[in-house]
């Protein structure tokens, strides 16, 4: 029960019911070119439950990870942690970082462009952000816990404000990512349709949030059990990028700041 109440927010790969997130989540960390990370100094906002350290950290000169609470993981040698509450980057200096990884994060901050003026201030002169965010014309339902989510056309806007040289991509799953996308879709639908009012988009969000989690791990399960060689199997590699369009699950974002 504690692990159906537990946030569908922060994820890991100790159970297969949020494998195909966790999939989702590591694939953008393995794109990352490694012209990025080797011998950078790398920063990461919001680092969650820190798989990502463990992926990438060796690779760079040092990385930096901040988030709200820290991650559960010992740090590798070469990194450190920071409580930072996003979107102020506070006791960071400007101009210190070749590489700011930002990875779902910027669904959830109230005052977006705050934080790409941050990031963009921290960033060395031709220092590069890497950015990812859910596309929300895939998105199963309202989210309580995103303030927002990004047509194409806005992410595109957003971005190109602060980051003139910047590129938008998107990332897309495999037919068998799509089978369990697709399954999970028209099992949230069921669970959902009794909700003739639609209460779902119109009540504040934080009483939405016990009852959007519950939810969204008992549809988890039920789908781990129905289909559970598609939700075991999925691996990172089962996700691609490709040009922009809307139907891609996540938008991938590189941009530079200019020196």
């Amino acid at each position: 029960m504690i692990a159906l109440l537990k946030t569908a927010e922060r994820i890991n790969n100790t159970s297969f019911v949020n494998n195909y997130v966790f999939q989702r989540h590591v694939f953008a960390y393995q794109v990352i070119p490694m012209e990025y990370l080797l011998h950078k100094q790398v920063l990461e906002l919001g680092c969650g439950e820190g798989y990502s350290l463990d992926l990438l950290a060796s690779h760079t000169a040092h990385y930096r990870a901040v988030d709200k609470k820290k991650p559960p993981a010992a740090l590798p040698a070469n990194a450190s942690f920071q409580t930072c509450h996003l979107p102020y980057l506070m006791g960071i200096a400007d101009n210190s970082y070749d590489t700011v990884i930002c990875f779902q994060v910027i669904e959830h901050i109230r005052d977006d462009h705050a934080l790409l003026r941050e990031i963009k201030r921290v960033l060395k002169p031709g220092g590069r952000l890497l950015l990812t965010t859910p596309n929300k014309y895939m998105s199963l339902s309202r989210n309580p816990f995103h303030v927002r989510e990004y047509l194409p056309s806005a992410m595109q806007a957003l971005v190109g404000v602060h980051f003139p040289q910047a590129t938008v991509a998107g990332i897309y799953g495999n037919n068998t990512v799509m089978s369990y996308y697709r399954e999970n879709k028209r099992h949230f639908d069921a669970l959902t349709r009794f909700d003739i009012f639609r209460l779902q988009y119109r009540l504040p969000a934080f009483l939405l949030k016990g009852p959007y989690t519950l939810l969204n791990n008992i549809n988890r399960y039920f789908l781990l059990r129905k289909i559970e060689d598609v939700t075991v199997n999925i691996r990172h590699n089962d996700f691609y990028l490709q040009d922009l369009d809307q139907h891609c699950l996540d938008y991938f974002v590189t941009a530079v700041k200019e020196g």
